[in-house]
């Protein structure tokens, strides 16, 4: 920061004996502090003014073009001064995963963020997306118009497309125009890339392809069929894997019948039928095939596994009439188990499809020695996990457990990956354990460490109305507890800090909020 140091050195040496250098003069007379006064009052003023600067976290430039005009009416309550003083405990990272939360309570009561908050917290949403994702419903009238003053916090403003862009708009800029112009109308997004498609760059049709998803349809099967013959791998996958997400296509229909021809389910005995080479109808409708004849086992299924992974997976329980629970164990016995159960993810992904999301995850909770949750589809699809299918799986799960949970395993990665609010039988079915654990005094296990993270987790989404019952039954006399002591002491705190900031909306008067505390 711009002469810190030197302003640093005065208040430790006096006015009297380091004297102010003229450069620090002409650097506060620009800012507008009044050098005429005493020495020492120059510096005091200048500490507010530099505590000011640091606090904001970003230089201050000066404003010349004209604002626009402020909202007259202001309709919308902020939040009350106790609530203001959580989020600002939460902004100085005393307590940092609570902001969702707290921003839900706001918006439950409806109302708004306090004004002296908006500049630091939109100046954040610029480096996390994230953030703005939380925060953009609770700005307010306010927020809104602030938003708009600052060239850099515009950007936030989804704004609409103008359909006239499309021309002037060029590289990386192009696939989230489209995606938008898709948005509010998805005949003219499709029509315009269309329009330009030839011209395109070829590294970037692919990203281009990926941002007509808003609004998919039947109507774009056309184009994206003439999408799979295109000479970039990318694009050709791009094209159908859209193609597989248009109910009834033609592509599907195809996918059907290859696999049809090469799986034969007889009971619960699944086997394989694989060509010995490349169907070239395989290879114009997006599979890629590499090497050259004669193919291996594995390159061979490999073809298998890019029709698997794009087809609906209701379909094995239409056309095969296989359950999910059947159809994972069936794919689960095959000699790729891995990646047969991969190609099943990335379909559930692909698709949506919540109840074969579901079955998978239970698959993978009750089969401790699966090893196909941990690939980037199999933690993205846990990490999706609906509440209810978390509190349904985890809480049966947990109650029958004799030993903790161990580091490396689903259901460790499900807690703490998922941002849901845990039920009381879900908090409690993984706390009772640990206490008892705790109480036994000897520790037969040492890496334990993970639950450190679980019982972070547990502070911020268990109901903070568990205080009293959370708060009891501790054994720490013993060396294994004392060791603990620091970690339990921290979420206890975090689940008062909730309570606490909970209670500042509650208590506000006229305020529509419900609270449950058990």
């Amino acid at each position: 920061m711009n002469h810190l140091e030197e302003l640093q050195t005065l208040v430790l040496l006096g006015t009297d004996r380091a004297p102010v250098a003229d450069s620090l003069l002409i650097f506060w007379q620009e800012q507008g502090l009044n050098n005429s006064e005493l020495p020492e009052k120059i510096v005091a003023q200048a500490l507010v003014f530099h505590r000011q600067w640091q606090r904001a976290g970003f230089p201050l430039p000066v404003w010349t073009a004209q604002l626009q005009p402020a909202p007259i009416q202001e309709t919308e309550p902020e939040c009350s001064v106790e609530s203001a003083r959580c989020l600002q405990d939460i902004l100085d990272g005393k307590y940092p995963d609570a902001l969702p939360e707290w921003i839900r309570w706001l918006q439950q009561a409806q109302q708004v963020l306090p004004r002296q908050t908006l500049p630091l917290l939109l100046q954040k949403c610029l480096q996390d997306p994230a953030l703005w994702e939380t925060i953009q419903t609770a700005i307010g009238i306010r927020g809104t118009w602030l938003l708009k003053q600052h060239p850099e916090w515009r950007k936030l403003a989804d704004e609409a497309a103008e359909p006239g862009a499309w021309n002037t708009t060029t590289g990386v800029l192009r696939p989230d125009l489209l995606r938008k112009l898709r948005i509010q109308d998805a005949a003219l997004g499709r029509s315009l890339v269309q329009s330009t498609w030839a011209e395109e760059d070829p590294a970037q049709k692919a990203q281009l392809l990926a941002a007509l998803s808003p609004s998919l349809g039947s109507a774009d099967e056309a184009f994206l069929e003439e999408c799979l013959q295109e000479r970039r791998k990318e694009t050709r996958q791009m094209a159908a894997e859209l193609l597989a997400c248009i109910p009834n296509s033609a592509l599907l229909g195809r996918y059907r019948d290859y696999l049809h021809a090469c799986i034969v389910v007889s009971g619960q005995k699944l086997s394989l039928e694989l060509p010995d080479d490349a169907p070239e109808a395989w290879r114009k409708d997006g599979v890629e095939i590499s090497g050259k004849s004669p193919f291996t086992l594995n390159q061979r299924s490999s073809w298998l596994f890019q029709l698997i992974r794009r087809l609906p997976p209701s379909d094995w329980q239409r056309y095969w009439g296989l359950s999910p629970e059947t159809t994972i164990s069936l794919f689960a016995q095959q000699d790729r188990e891995e990646s047969w159960v991969q190609a099943l993810t990335d379909a559930c992904l692909l698709h949506h499809d919540l109840s074969w999301q579901e079955a998978l995850a239970d698959w993978w909770l009750n089969n401790e020695n699966a090893s196909s949750w941990k690939t980037t589809a199999g933690r993205h699809l846990l990490q999706q996990l609906p509440e209810a299918s978390l509190h349904k799986l985890m809480v049966p799960l947990l109650q029958k457990r004799q030993y903790l949970l161990e580091d490396d395993q689903a259901a460790t990665f499900v807690l703490c990956a998922n941002a849901h609010t845990w039920s009381d039988e879900l908090t409690l079915a993984l706390l009772h354990p640990f206490k008892r654990f705790l109480a036994g005094g000897e520790n037969p296990f040492w890496n334990i460490w993970h639950y450190a993270r679980l019982l972070k987790v547990l502070a911020y989404q268990c109901n903070p109305g568990l205080i009293n019952q959370l708060n009891s039954d501790w054994t720490i006399e013993a060396a294994l507890g004392q060791r603990w002591q620091a970690e339990i002491d921290r979420m206890l705190t975090v689940i008062q800090f909730r309570a606490k900031m909970i209670r500042t909306f509650s208590h506000r008067s006229g305020a529509k909020i419900s609270v449950h505390f058990c």
